[in-house]
């Protein structure tokens, strides 16, 4: 009797047991929903060749730890031309060339009008004095031809007396009359050329050249007037010439910056991070657009976590999550920023990673603080790493009861 009781006992102390321990098992994964379908994930940055060439010092390994701003690979095309730069140059020797020739030119012309204008300058002031000369000879010729009008004027008014009194003929008269007439006539020649002259004079002050056997403009003068054009046409083109010169040399300057970034590429790491892959090594040929290298940042991992999506309704934006890594006792937080159903099967290719999930399964995604990982760099960011997840359940009776009504009819 006291073997049968004890053996009761037993019973009972190992059902309160097994009771107990699925209380302790059942209890919590009813309160909270819990996942290992899902992994640590962020988005990879791809680093693509400018130019073609050939890659050198690509020594960083896939893995490696890299620092903002660190060379990773150099890219030299030591087959690029620089015929266009040679060209121009050429060009720019030959507008050189031309300006000192115009340079030359225009200082010629220069000089010649320079020499036209004394020249002109000496017509002037020759033609001036002889004006001078030939007006102040006219003058004196009118005054004596004045003192000899006033003369016969005299010599007319005594033969009038005397041929009163019979001492002369009339014809006598007559002919001192004549000769009256004949003088003043010589005088108004004298006044016409005095007019003429003194026309002539002021002329000359305007730079108008009168007289017979000379033109209007002298021949000095026309070809005075032809210099300056020409010294314009020549100035005009020089500077036409020097602007091109100008022109040509910038797109010297510009061709040369073209070619230096043409010829050699350093390629610096975006930002702090990793290098995640490595496309080629060094002495690889490679064309405009080639990737070269995928990096990835600690500073934006996130939580890419499976789950079924008739669970949905609980997993609300910006909810906390618990989290520790698959093989780590340590829980951390982190937040829901993004939630997407079972439908959306379109792939991200710049994930590092992508989830295993099925084909009912939706997916939740975890902002997370990299800092409160242990060395997440020279871990590599922990990407791809699998994660234990553990999401507080809302208890929603309404529906419940709609799955039971559901699976009953």
């Amino acid at each position: 009797m006291g073997s049968f009781t004890s053996l009761k006992t037993s019973k009972r102390a190992l059902g309160i047991g097994i009771v107990l321990i699925a209380a302790v098992v059942l209890v919590p994964a009813m309160a909270s929903f819990q996942s290992i379908n899902a992994i640590v994930n962020t988005h990879y940055v791809t680093i693509k060749s400018p130019i073609e060439g050939a890659l050198d010092g690509f020594a960083k390994m896939p893995g490696q730890p890299i620092a903002q701003g660190e060379e990773l690979v150099r890219i030299s095309n030591t087959r690029f031309k620089e015929s266009a730069v040679n060209e121009m140059e050429v060009e720019q020797k030959t507008l050189a060339e031309r300006s000192l020739g115009l340079q030359q030119h225009l200082k010629n012309l220069q000089q010649l009008q320079k020499d036209l204008q004394n020249r002109v300058s000496v017509h002037r002031i020759h033609e001036f004095l002889r004006l001078e000369e030939q007006l102040a000879q006219a003058q004196s010729e009118k005054k004596a031809q004045e003192s000899l009008i006033r003369e016969q004027q005299l010599v007319v008014q005594r033969q009038a007396l005397l041929v009163k009194e019979n001492f002369i003929s009339p014809a006598q008269n007559e002919a001192a009359q004549y000769a009256l007439e004949v003088t003043q006539s010589r005088l108004d020649i004298f006044k016409a050329r005095i007019r003429l002259l003194e026309t002539e004079k002021q002329a000359v002050k305007s730079f108008v050249y009168l007289g017979e056997g000379r033109n209007d403009v002298p021949y000095t003068q026309q070809r005075l007037d032809d210099v300056r054009l020409q010294i314009t046409e020549v100035a005009a083109r020089l500077r036409e010439n020097e602007r091109r010169s100008a022109d040509v040399q910038l797109q010297i300057s510009k061709e040369r910056e073209s070619m230096a970034v043409s010829r050699e590429v350093r390629m610096l790491a975006p930002s702090k991070g990793v290098l995640w892959r490595k496309f080629g090594s060094n002495g690889t040929e490679v064309v405009i657009g080639t990737d070269l290298a995928h990096v990835i940042t600690c500073d934006n991992l996130f939580l890419d976590v499976a789950v079924p999506e008739s669970s949905l309704g609980s997993f609300d934006i910006g909810k906390p999550v618990q989290y520790r890594l698959i093989g780590s006792t340590q829980w951390l937080t982190g937040h829901i920023h993004a939630v997407t159903g079972s439908g959306n099967n379109l792939q991200d290719m710049t994930l590092v990673a992508q989830l295993q999930r099925e084909k009912k399964d939706a997916r939740i995604f975890v902002k997370i603080n990299a800092a409160d990982l242990d060395n997440p760099q020279e871990n590599l960011c922990f990407a791809g790493r699998k994660v234990d997840v553990k999401v507080p359940r809302e208890w929603r009776p309404s529906v419940w009861m709609s799955r039971l009504s559901s699976f009953l009819t």
